[in-house]
């Protein structure tokens, strides 16, 4: 590891976008991946409720009510603390959504952290959406675009026009896989910091 390896890759981007594709091919490299709405869903369980789609969001918007709009983002830290305790220095946070989620994570986490957005056209992240089968999954072009305004509301939109890098993700799974593993060997190499 070089002294300029970026060690905590916050990942941003629209549903649909290929975050958690990105995510993977960080874990081949030697990535551990934090998913931001797995500590909503967490949060969910401790409050026994049962664990879905609406039940999440609810979750996610109480913590924020009360806590803040970074209130996940801190969850989060925790998270990624026990980690680091444990040895783990290079993390993907998955699902970083507003601009106090990104400034929470800076002030805890420093020089050591950047963000990449994963950017789709919005066609191509329906259907992506539609196949992927979830229970979340919008069952309208309405609901596809109901969820995006969601999403933008929250801060989505600001953060990824912010990040530090963006790669898109229009064409196959391969050209995917081909840009997002080039850029992990550039922060590793410390070619684009």
């Amino acid at each position: 590891m070089t002294e300029s390896e970026i060690k905590i890759i916050g990942v941003t981007g629209m549903p649909g976008s290929g975050k958690s594709v990105f995510a993977e091919y960080a874990n081949n490299n030697g990535y551990k991946t934090v998913v931001m709405g797995d500590v909503v869903r967490a949060k969910v369980l401790e409050h026994g409720y049962e664990p879905t789609p609406e039940s999440g969001r609810k979750m996610m918007m109480e913590l924020r009510e009360k806590y803040g709009e970074e209130a996940i983002a801190h969850l989060t830290c925790l998270t990624i603390d026990k980690l680091t305790e444990q040895g783990e220095s290079k993390i993907i946070i998955d699902g970083i959504r507003s601009q106090a989620e990104v400034t929470h994570f800076r002030e805890h986490l420093g020089n050591d952290f950047i963000i990449v957005a994963i950017h789709g056209d919005p066609l191509i992240r329906y259907n992506r959406l539609k196949l992927r089968g979830r229970s979340d999954a919008p069952k309208t072009e309405e609901d596809f675009a109901r969820r995006d305004e969601v999403e933008l509301m929250l801060g989505l939109g600001e953060t990824i026009a912010f990040s530090n890098y963006i790669l898109s993700n229009n064409e196959t799974l391969e050209s995917f896989k081909e840009s997002s593993v080039s850029l992990l060997n550039d922060l590793k190499t410390g070619k684009k910091t």
